[in-house]
């Protein structure tokens, strides 16, 4: 996981975040997760799919002598596709946009409670989740923040790192993104969110395998 930024990004990452945190007083998450799910149907889905395809294609320019030919060949390529279809640059072909909308948010939701608002004393905390398969990104904010901070803020800052990332450049997304949430929060609460020290949390990226 670590490999899709490198070690120098992760600490220039890091350190942003610190400053983060010390400016505003709020907690920040930053989640990267290799997928939200493992998907298990998706690989099946794939090969029925491909073993069809390739099948019929093949039946085009080979004429099938025996009627047991077309189910085997089916059959067989059906394995060999499902076996292939588990690789993630070839799962991310047999999903759905709104299974993947609705496992990152799933996921994302989870990872806000399990790593942030459940763990700190102030109850004031933001996450960036970044689910690297399903190519999603989800900001979340605690009740607190809802009431200073429209959504359309929020999407903005996804907005801000799909662009670095399809330039190739997570880690300036990722600055970006702080950069404009902590704007925004100054802004809302014309300062500190909290007198509370707010660095209860790890102060690095989490990655999720």
């Amino acid at each position: 996981m670590r490999s899709i930024l490198i070690q120098d990004d992760v600490q220039l990452v890091e350190d942003r975040l610190k400053k983060f945190e010390t400016n505003t007083g709020c907690e920040l998450l930053l989640v990267v997760a290799n997928s939200s799910d493992p998907y298990p149907a998706a690989p099946v889905r794939f090969g029925l799919v491909a073993a069809f395809l390739i099948s019929f294609v093949f039946s085009l320019f080979y004429e099938f002598h025996h009627a047991w030919i077309w189910p085997v060949s089916i059959f067989v390529t059906a394995l060999i596709m499902t076996w292939v279809g588990h690789f993630s640059w070839i799962k991310r072909f047999a999903l759905s946009d709104w299974e993947i909308e609705r496992e990152t948010i799933e996921k994302a939701i989870e990872c806000f409670h399990t790593l942030g608002t459940s763990k700190v004393s102030h109850k004031v905390t933001a996450m960036i989740m970044v689910s690297v398969l399903e190519k999603k990104i989800h900001v979340l904010v605690d009740e607190e923040l809802k009431q200073k901070i429209q959504q359309s803020d929020l999407d903005t800052l996804v907005q801000l790192m799909k662009k670095s990332f399809k330039e190739g450049n997570m880690a300036l997304g990722f600055v970006q993104s702080i950069n404009s949430l902590e704007e925004k929060i100054l802004s809302a609460y014309s300062g500190r969110v909290s007198s509370t020290h707010a660095s209860e949390l790890k102060d690095s990226i989490h990655f999720l395998t």
